[in-house]
């Protein structure tokens, strides 16, 4: 049971302190892709 319980607060941690890291990562991509259809529909317009 310890073992166990052990396991799951690792989880719980890393999830945690990854978090922020990822959804920070998720904005940099989603702001890059922004930046490229602006940059396509430019042109066009």
């Amino acid at each position: 049971m310890k073992t166990i319980s052990i396991f799951i607060l690792l989880i719980y941690w890393s999830i945690m302190i990854f978090a922020p890291v990822i959804s920070k990562d998720v904005k940099m991509s989603r702001a890059k892709i922004n930046n490229t259809k602006i940059v396509e529909l430019k042109p066009r317009s």
